[in-house]
């Protein structure tokens, strides 16, 4: 029996002379099942010939439309399409999709931004007192007036 060395988190079974090793799935592991395509659910089909991944993807080429609301309360409609497991990846996901792209974008701008301030001893001295306050908002209000006046 051929000595196989088992890999981080998984059990191996070396394969017996009566047929193949299983690879048993952890227990910390979680499975997550979903209807990925907008299609009525129909009976279960037997598709011989697939031998990897990508070749189920691309024989039952898995998308859903789903609605997205944006900040105003509009929604858009969009549509996911999956053509590997790495598709399901949350970086992807927002790469491919134009919306969550830009919302992605503007929250980590929004991130930094906010640890700058954080960070900014000057302005948390102005922000302490009312009246410094009032008079920086009002800066800031006066150069963004000046700012769409210039657009």
């Amino acid at each position: 029996m051929p000595q196989v060395k088992p890999g981080i988190a998984t059990t191996i079974l070396a394969p017996e002379a009566a047929g193949e090793g299983f690879v048993e799935i952890s227990p910390n592991k979680t499975l997550f099942i979903q209807k990925l395509t907008n299609d009525e659910a129909i009976r279960p089909e037997i598709v011989e010939g697939l031998q990897t991944v990508e070749a189920v993807f691309a024989h039952f080429n898995p998308n859903v439309d789903v609605e997205l609301e944006s900040e105003d309360g509009s929604t858009h409609s969009e549509n996911f399409a999956f053509g590997g497991l790495g598709d399901f990846d949350a970086k992807n996901i927002k790469q491919n999709n134009p919306f969550l792209s830009d919302l992605d974008l503007e929250s980590t701008s929004m991130a930094k931004m906010i640890k700058k301030l954080k960070s900014n001893k000057s302005l948390q001295k102005v922000i302490e007192n009312p009246e410094t306050k009032e008079a920086f908002l009002n800066a800031l209000k006066a150069m963004t007036d000046e700012l769409a006046k210039a657009e």
